[in-house]
């Protein structure tokens, strides 16, 4: 019986290799375009950067970028939000077209805006975020019937909140009064919804002397009294530690004449400073 004739191998590649590289190619075309259209222009933002000499602050809204001697140091991120949206309200896009003003005068370069202008735009910024948050607070003071304990005010860098000293602590003593941890409790909950800003507590008293007891002198027994504060605020709710400082300065910051009863008093105080985002991000 005859052997039926082996048929040849095909030559080349199976045509099945055509279309997965195909395929491929269509995936890789894909995430380049996603990766490009993902990336800003390095050269650009650095000449903008660059304009901005002699200068150190944050610029952008929810974000961590600070401009320090005319270099950007970005924190953590890749991409900067609403950049030329910063630059437009101040009269310059970052594309240099002709016809922007920036007090009605014509430019081409965004490096023609000046640093005066820039700061006012960076203190106006930090002013409105800080007032929002002032108003926050006195609002959750209000909720928690606290407001009357404490005094309550805003910078262009931070809210600030005075707490009474003789409420939270004894004569001569750092350790909080147990009729005052409800008060600090409250407190802990307002400062746990700004974690993610700087917190800073500060303790002060007024310029009379100590004499005798644990304590050599006032600015020990502020440095003290701030750390109790910061220890028992803490216990009470789930904050960033890297975030909070804590810092004495005695008699050597008062808000009050010493001359009186009642400035002493107001001298003898806690004071938190939570940072706006603007001042957080430097």
């Amino acid at each position: 019986m005859a052997k039926m004739k082996e048929k040849p191998p095909e030559e080349g590649s199976p045509a099945w290799m055509a279309t997965f590289s195909d395929l491929m190619n269509l995936l890789l075309c894909f995430f380049v375009l996603l990766f490009a259209s993902s990336t800003m222009d390095a050269g650009k933002i650095q000449k903008i950067a660059a304009s901005f000499n002699n200068m150190s602050f944050s610029i952008i809204n929810n974000g961590s970028l600070s401009l320090i001697n005319g270099e950007m140091m970005a924190g953590g991120i890749t991409q900067i939000p609403d950049l030329e949206a910063q630059l437009q309200t101040k009269g310059a896009n970052v594309e240099g077209e002709t016809g922007d003003f920036v007090d009605g005068a014509t430019i081409t370069d965004a490096s023609l805006i000046s640093d005066q202008e820039l700061q006012e735009e960076v203190d106006r910024r930090g002013e409105e975020q800080s007032e929002e948050m002032y108003e926050e607070v006195v609002s959750m003071a209000e909720s928690y019937n606290i407001e009357d304990e404490i005094a309550i005010d805003f910078t262009k860098q931070y809210v600030e909140l005075d707490l009474n000293g003789s409420i939270l602590f004894d004569s001569g003593s750092a350790e909080v009064r147990e009729d005052s941890k409800l008060f600090l409790q409250k407190i802990a909950k307002i400062l746990t919804k700004y974690k993610y800003n700087i917190i800073e507590i500060e303790g002060h008293t007024d310029n009379v002397p100590i004499s005798g007891g644990k304590y050599e002198n006032n600015r020990a027994l502020s440095v003290d009294r701030a750390r109790k504060v910061y220890e028992y605020v803490v216990e009470q709710e789930h904050f960033i530690d890297e975030n909070i400082k804590i810092a004495g300065y005695g008699e050597s910051r008062p808000i009050a004449s010493n001359a009186t009863p009642e400035g002493r008093q107001r001298n003898r105080r806690v004071s938190i400073k939570i940072y706006n985002e603007q001042n957080s991000n430097q």
